[in-house]
Parts: C-alpha cells; structure tokens; sequence
C-alpha cells in the first residue's frame, strides 16, 4: 500500500468517481485508480466505516459492491442547496459577525455568498434582520492572532493582568478560544504553571505568535464554565421547552431541572443583562425568563428592538 497521502488522495477520488459511474465493474474501478483489485476492495471497506455523528447506520457512506460492480447512494442533502429561512440566515449571519476580527475580507465574501443563495422572496426579510444584528460589539481584536495560532499551532506571549498584581509575562501553547457569559477565554498550555489555563482576552497585552510550532494533546478541551455553577445575588430562573431541552440537558447535566411537559428549568447568575438577554434570545422562542420580573422586563425590551 502506498503512502497516506496517496491513500487520501484515491479516497476522495473514490465516492464521486462511483457516483458519476454506477455500477462500474470493480476491475475497471481497480484499473482507473492504478490498483490490484484486493487494495480496491480494501478501500471500498474502509469507506463503508466513513460517516457523520451521531453515526446512526444511515449516517455512513452506502458504497457496496453487487454482482462484481460498484454503487454508492449519497444522502440527498448532499446535493441539494441548503434552503434556508430568513431567520436561519440572520442566525448564520450573527455566527459570522463573532469571527470578524479574524476573519478579515473573507467574511463580508461569504455573507454575500449567503445572501445570493437565499431566495428572493426572503432576501429583504434577511436584510432586516440583519441590519438588527449587534453580536460584534464586544469581540475583541485579539481574536484574529489568537485564532491564527491556534489554527497553525503556534506559541504565543502577552503580558496577563490578574487583580491586585502587576502583569506577568506569560508563554502559552494555545489550545481553544470560547465565549461565555459575555468573556472571551483562551484555553492553553501555560509553561509558567506547567499546566492548562484559562486566560481572559480583555486581561491580555501585547500578544504576540511566536513560531514556536507545538502539537496539542488529544484531549486539549476546554472546560466550558457552567453558568448555573455561578450563582448570585441576582439569579435568573429560565424555563426552556421541550424542542430545546435535550441541548440543555447536555450543557447544564444535573443543574437542568426537569419539568412536568419535557421541558427543563435552570437557575443562572443574572449579572449580566447583556449576555442573559442574548443567550435566552439566541433560543428563539425556545427559552423564557420565569423571575425575577426585571429580568423579564429586559429580554422583553431585546425581543422587541430585535424585530423592530
């Protein structure tokens, strides 16, 4: 067998060639990829084992072989365009908005591809909506070369602000960056404590990408904090439905409280006006604000600047 790369390379070559090709004889497959028919069937076998979670049997590829000829029937989402509404537009758009500072040009091409997709009928509704999207305010410029590091595997430094303390200089294998609770974080390899860190963005100087290259354990997740983990004085109690429960579960574990019609119910730190009413509304209806009523009253004034 030849090397990974070619491997690779005569895989991806494989689906569609069969595809365009059905029922081609497994000797001419064998012949037009330049290999014996036993590494063909080698191959055949290894993508019958390639799919898309959650891995149900309908989530792998369905190449056979019958009476010595090769088929594949492709998902039909494969072909198709996606056809979305204008809600789900606005929400890819809103997705995009929170990588703008490292994505660049790249960014405004692909929310015009988006826009050129969408169907007439909704295109203006899109722009509305749009047009009302506010995700970027808080996204901070350290995105772009912290996203680039992490992409590329590169040690980076900044000088890193803790309360009460000068600002330390810190050497960091970057792992992951995630939002939560309205703060950006990078999670990494900190050589000063030998150890995984999370690290405020808002609390980074003068970061720089070195080209020190690491390779990242299997494993370099970060730990997403859990909002119901973080109480205070001003608790918010939000009921979600049954359509958004399973997501709920799965975020918040034994935090999210059950309820009687299949929904779920948690308590979370309400600090935060800005991030409550985003992250309740980012539930599209799914999700509501049971106490306190100032709360209410807030995602009440979000919903109604949203749709104007």
């Amino acid at each position: 067998m030849s090397n990974v790369h070619e491997r690779l390379r005569r895989l991806l070559f494989l689906v569609p060639y069969v595809s365009k090709h059905p029922g081609v004889t497994v000797e001419a497959l064998a012949k037009a990829l330049n290999i014996s028919r036993e590494d063909l069937l080698e191959e055949l076998d290894l993508l019958t084992c390639v799919g898309r979670p959650p891995f149900n049997p309908d989530d792998y590829i369905d190449i056979y072989v019958d009476n010595d000829r090769v088929y594949v029937d492709l998902d039909q989402r494969l072909f198709a365009p996606p056809r979305l509404t204008p809600g789900e537009a606005a929400a890819l758009a809103a997705a995009a908005e929170l990588l703008r500072p490292a994505a660049g040009d790249a960014l405004q091409s692909a929310l015009q591809k988006l826009e050129r997709v969408l169907p007439p009928s909704t295109r203006e509704r899109y722009r509305e909506m749009y047009r009302k999207i506010d995700a970027s305010a808080d996204a901070p410029q350290a995105l772009g070369p912290l996203t680039r590091a992490i992409i590329e595997r590169l040690e980076v430094t900044f000088a890193y602000a803790t309360p009460g303390r000068a600002p330390e200089s810190r050497r960091v294998r970057p792992y992951e960056l995630l939002s939560h609770r309205g703060q950006w974080y990078l999670q990494g390899f900190d050589h000063m404590r030998q150890d995984a860190r999370l690290f405020r963005l808002d609390r980074m100087e003068d970061i720089t990408v070195t080209d020190t290259a690491f390779l990242p354990p299997p494993d370099a997740r970060a730990d997403v904090p859990n909002p119901a983990r973080s109480r205070t004085e001003t608790s918010v109690r939000v009921r979600f439905s049954p359509v958004a429960a399973p997501y709920v579960k799965e975020r918040f574990g034994r935090d999210a409280r059950p309820l009687a019609d299949g929904g779920v119910e948690v308590v979370v730190a309400g600090d935060s006006e800005r991030w409550l009413t985003q992250w309740v509304l980012s539930f599209g209806g799914e999700a509501q604000v049971v106490e306190p009523a100032s709360a209410r009253a807030a995602v009440a004034r979000a919903a109604r600047a949203s749709v104007g």
